[in-house]
């Protein structure tokens, strides 16, 4: 990059050159969207979904478990009489149990399919948040590229004012050397040459940080120069409807909180599901048995929590404060950006009415600039007075330049601020 700045800024006589590469701003945000790091997350999030989803419809599949136990307890059941002739065994204090149970879920109140809805509407929330960033990266790289023209127009005014006072010099040469002419008078157009040429230095620093800042958002190599093309002016009319990321945001974050409250809305239904239990251990279903034995056993289970202390309504009513608070923060955004328009259209206006005077202006300029140089040709007027009237044309030509890219830029911001 500083290898970059230094050739764009020492090589600044080819910044207009032919052979330069021409990148529009429409490009610079396409590469810049493309090389943005984050956008990669969208990618990790499609995977991210289809593990969760995957791991969600797991839930109605057969689950299997391994259970063990070993316990000892102070008494065991005894028969409190005794039988002639009958050996009653005494049970043992120390009693093991080994069992796989496999269950299946037959039924869930819906919970399945609520969350799975809603992981979908989450990962949708997270890729928008990504497109959030992305219009950031978008804002900066338009202000990038409009800073690069304006210093591409600072370079341009410098030149022609360079050329107007080398003209200037060359005329007065031959005045001096016939002795007609003071030296000091040259001395000036050149201390004011040098000052120009600074004025064209430094612009030309700006362009190259401007352009440094583009390569690094763009990811955009090349060894020629670069050159960059005024946008084409945007109609600034039409829709007012906004197209703001933000909002598609609060928009998928306030359905992704409606979907956590149809998910929560399932936590009081029953629970159905089936079971098979087989295990080996001592004693088995028969009490009556003190030596290991295998079993088995299946049915249907229910579960149904009749009473969780209004947990439940308490958790829909903070997801309808948090929507609540989704919603106004939806509506305050949608108000400053309404703002944000009036007062751009207020500026597009202004710089529209400023560059129908900045024409005339110039002209007029321009015609007390070439009546100066004409006295001074003629020893009628002092270099002083001709350099004032020089510098007035060049501040004329640096205001059109500055407010044609206003404009376009105001433009090019008014449609950013409608989210297009």
């Amino acid at each position: 990059m500083r290898k970059i700045f230094w050739v764009l800024l020492f090589a600044s006589p080819h910044l207009f050159a032919q052979d330069s590469t021409l990148l529009t701003l429409e490009q610079c945000q396409e590469l810049a969207r493309n090389n943005y790091p984050l956008l990669q997350q969208k990618q990790v999030l499609d995977s991210m979904l289809q593990l969760q989803v995957k791991n969600t419809n797991t839930a109605y599949l057969p689950q299997a478990e391994l259970n063990g136990q070993a316990t000892y307890q102070s008494a065991v059941t005894e028969i409190p009489f005794k039988v002639p002739g009958i050996n009653i065994p005494e049970f043992a204090k120390d009693q093991y149990r080994a069992t796989i149970d496999v269950k299946q879920l037959l039924y869930d109140g819906g919970a399945t399919r609520r969350q799975r809805e809603l992981q979908h509407i989450q990962q949708q929330t997270e890729a928008q948040r990504v497109e959030v960033e992305l219009y950031k990266v978008k804002q900066q790289v338009t202000q990038s590229y409009f800073n690069g023209l304006l210093a591409e127009e600072y370079v341009h005014a410098a030149r022609l004012t360079q050329a107007d006072i080398k003209q200037r010099i060359e005329r007065l040469d031959a005045g001096v050397q016939n002795g007609t002419v003071l030296p000091s008078n040259v001395d000036m157009l050149k201390a004011e040459l040098l000052r120009s040429e600074q004025q064209e230095l430094s612009a030309a620093a700006s362009r190259s940080a401007s352009l440094a800042t583009l390569q690094l958002l763009t990811g955009f190599n090349t060894s020629g120069a670069i050159k960059l093309a005024m946008p084409q002016a945007v109609n600034d009319a039409g829709t007012d409807t906004l197209q703001r990321p933000e909002l598609q945001f609060y928009r998928l974050q306030s359905a992704s909180l409606d979907q956590q409250a149809k998910l929560t809305a399932t936590k009081p239904m029953p629970r159905v599901s089936a079971f098979v239990q087989g295990g080996y251990g001592r004693p088995g279903l028969n009490m009556l048995n003190n030596d290991f034995a295998g079993f088995y056993m299946g049915g249907i289970r229910l579960n149904w929590t009749l009473w969780n202390w209004r947990y439940n309504r308490t958790e829909q009513k903070i997801l309808q404060l948090q929507q609540r608070n989704v919603e106004q923060q939806s509506a305050s955004f949608t108000l400053n950006t309404r703002v944000q328009l009036a007062q751009q259209q207020t500026e597009i206006g202004r710089l529209q009415q400023t560059l129908e005077k900045d024409g005339d202006i110039l002209v007029l300029r321009a015609r007390v600039k070439d009546a100066s140089a004409a006295q001074l040709d003629n020893g009628v007027l002092t270099v002083h007075d001709y350099i004032t009237d020089l510098n007035a044309v060049m501040q004329a030509r640096v205001d059109q330049s500055t407010h044609q890219v206003q404009l376009a830029l105001a433009r090019i911001n008014y449609q950013l601020i409608k989210g297009y």
